[in-house]
């Protein structure tokens, strides 16, 4: 097992209807003043009546849900229990059981990058050729090289973009090259944000819903080769 992806157990021996996802800043911790830290096996408790947003721990059935919720690239495959409240894309409980983890900060940026581009055409008439082929190589390849000088296009396309359908396309590939601009403990931190970002923006510009779940689904099956989690889950719809 390497230091990336930690786990108590077989995941397929976990109760997969009722696992969830939860991310969480590089420290570990749990926010808001708690302070308490997230340790594999571990359970942590609130009291009262939960609410959602207001008080409880939270966790999401989709990847993507989680995602637009992440301090941070740390990813927690959890359990809730005692009470439970459902919303429409989260949970929220007195209880949650963290049963693996996975530090996702490359997975984060990979995707961010796929994400930014699914709709990197509509920025090539705000750019030159060669800036556009440089922009496409960095987000396909991830190369650090072509980083600076990819986020300086896709910035200059975005600008002469602004008040076109291509402003999303070309600031979702600018958002992706700068997260990988930061020095590393910034960058692990804001992975989850480009990835988030690049990714809300193509589900509210196209086609909202489907292109939401269709980055759910390339996410979840990434985070599946990367870890080897729910291979063996029953029902792989439940997180679609």
């Amino acid at each position: 097992m390497n230091e990336q992806t930690q786990s108590i157990m077989s995941i397929s021996d976990a109760p997969t209807s009722g696992l969830y996802f939860y991310f969480s800043a590089t420290d570990r911790r749990l926010r808001y003043g708690d302070g308490r830290e997230i340790k594999i096996g571990g359970t942590h408790k609130v009291k009262g009546s939960v609410k959602l947003c207001n008080h409880g721990l939270h966790a999401s059935k989709r990847i993507i849900d989680a995602l637009q919720y992440a301090p941070g690239p740390i990813l927690h495959l959890v359990t809730l229990g005692g009470k439970v409240v459902h919303g429409d894309d989260k949970s929220v409980a007195t209880e949650r059981t963290y049963v693996a983890s996975f530090d996702a900060t490359e997975v984060l940026r990979e995707f961010a990058r796929k994400q930014a581009l699914i709709n990197i055409k509509l920025i090539k008439p705000y750019c030159e050729a060669e800036e556009y082929e440089l922009i496409v190589e960095y987000l396909k390849s991830g190369r650090e090289d072509l980083r600076a000088a990819a986020e300086s296009a896709a910035w200059s396309a975005a600008r002469s973009a602004a008040w076109s359908a291509a402003w999303p396309a070309a600031r979702s590939a600018a958002r992706s090259a700068e997260s990988a601009a930061e020095s590393a403990a910034r960058s692990a931190e804001s992975a989850a944000e480009s990835a988030a970002w690049s990714a809300a923006r193509s589900a509210a510009e196209y086609a909202a819903e489907s292109a939401w779940s269709a980055a759910n689904k390339m996410l979840l099956q990434m985070i599946k080769d990367a870890t080897g989690w729910l291979d063996k889950n029953p029902s792989p719809e439940i997180y679609l």
